[in-house]
């Protein structure tokens, strides 16, 4: 079984920006203290541009969505954290731990996505959203497809039941183990 995609869909962003919601749980996001928020929104549009051009001239296929300006959804370039694409024809809906980041997750893109690849299922964890449980995709989970092993790092944004569930349901093994901060 293959590791890795020939073709990724990616969402271009409207209103990127620091994210006070995730912050908090997101030991890599820090507030920009040199740019302004329209300066940092200009340089991730040019970013995004400058990624789906250099994928492209690598042979990889992309589908491009762009993001809605409303409401403003300043993590919508990461869409992986709600959605993922099996090779067995599912996907997955991921519950987020930011309320501000559930919009993300576009019944539009799943569609689009379903016609262009054939999803034949789609297992939809966000209800865990209204218990306090979260999952957020392979911005928490590393699949290892070969071995059929979930690797994750325990977090706010990662609970180990679910991680069991959605492994459970996928036919794969969950490897979650502590992160320190």
């Amino acid at each position: 079984m293959k590791q890795a995609a020939s073709t990724v869909f990616v969402v271009r962003p409207a209103r990127f920006g620091f994210n006070a919601e995730t912050a908090e749980s997101n030991n890599f996001q820090q507030v920009p203290t040199n740019l302004s928020a329209a300066d940092a929104e200009a340089r991730a549009v040019a970013e995004f541009g400058a990624l789906v051009e250099t994928l492209r001239s690598r042979g990889v296929q992309v589908r491009v969505f762009d993001d809605t300006p409303a409401p403003a959804k300043p993590d919508a370039v990461f869409p992986n954290n709600w959605l993922s694409l099996h090779a067995d024809g599912r996907a997955v809906l991921y519950p987020m731990c930011a309320p501000n980041r559930r919009p993300e997750r576009r019944p539009d893109i799943v569609a689009a996505l379903g016609q262009e690849f054939g999803i034949a299922e789609v297992l939809d964890l966000s209800g865990a959203e209204a218990e306090g449980r979260f999952l957020e995709g392979t911005g928490s989970i590393i699949f290892d497809h070969e071995h059929r092993r979930a690797y994750a790092g325990r977090s706010p944004r990662t609970e180990p039941g679910l991680l069991a569930d959605a492994c459970a349901q996928l036919g794969y093994q969950p490897v979650s183990f502590p992160v320190r901060r």
